[in-house]
């Protein structure tokens, strides 16, 4: 065998073997960058339905509901088809039936957030719903009406209910007589709506209300409505307890309170 066959013979096979290993490398690849995308799809689906999870509990706008779970069924499909074709079969970023079912249960409004740290928590869920309507005009899920009426509407629920929990806390404050905490949440929620730049028929008359708390405070005058929310307050705080007094969910100190 001649010295350019001897090489040709050597020189060939590792060619092949180098061809080989570029294209399982490139395919590594590939499936690592599908993986990394459907990951961050999956983290982006998960915040969404903790958001929607939280929303059904302190709402009954099922439309809204409805339109987030569509929002989420469609990225969860973007999640699969980013996914490499061999894990695509029965994947799922999250639990879409225990999801939909939640939003076919439904909620009741709720009025009382119990604590600085709910206010925040809620404000952070609703924040991120109010984020996911951007694409759905674009998406053609919803006319840009509809979703400007939505995102007014949930910017004045969550407003109230802030509204309404700084209020409870000042009652609750007032009914044991400390003057200076009990102003103080009403200044604060009073600030809460003259600083909301949306108008709707509701806010002069709770900043008018406010005003009139604040000043029976130190006149000794009675507010019609003082401690209407404060016992508001006291049923949601025991709702969590039973006759004795002990939580009701044994787990309670583990999970996130609402």
């Amino acid at each position: 065998m001649s010295s350019i066959g001897l090489v040709i013979s050597i020189a060939v096979p590792i060619l092949i073997l180098l061809a080989i290993a570029v294209f399982v490398s490139k395919r590594q690849q590939k499936a690592i960058g599908q993986r990394s995308n459907a990951r961050a799809v999956k983290e982006f689906v998960g915040e969404l339905a903790e958001a929607l999870e939280f929303l059904v509990k302190v709402d009954n706008q099922k439309e809204i509901q409805e339109l987030v779970f569509a929002r989420i069924n469609q990225l969860n499909e973007r999640y699969v088809a980013s996914l490499p074709k061999k894990e695509r079969e029965g994947a799922s970023a999250v639990d879409l039936e225990g999801l939909h079912q939640q939003v076919e249960t439904g909620g009741k409004k709720k009025r009382i957030l119990k604590s600085d740290r709910e206010i925040r928590y809620a404000k952070k869920q609703f924040s991120k719903v109010l984020k996911s309507f951007g694409p759905m005009v674009k998406n053609k899920m919803a006319s840009e009406a509809t979703i400007l009426e939505f995102r007014r509407y949930l910017r004045i629920s969550i407003l109230e209910m802030e509204v309404d929990s700084f209020t409870a806390q000042g009652d609750v404050a007032a009914q044991r007589g400390d003057v200076t905490t009990a102003s103080g949440y009403f200044k604060a929620a009073r600030k809460i709506l003259i600083d909301f730049n949306l108008q709707y028929p509701e806010k002069n008359q709770r900043v008018k209300s406010l005003a009139k708390k604040s000043a029976a405070l130190f006149n000794g005058g009675d507010e019609e409505e003082e401690g209407s929310l404060a016992k508001e307050l006291s049923k949601e705080a025991e709702s969590d307890k039973d006759e004795h007094g002990f939580p009701a969910d044994p787990n309670q100190d583990t999970k996130q309170k609402f």
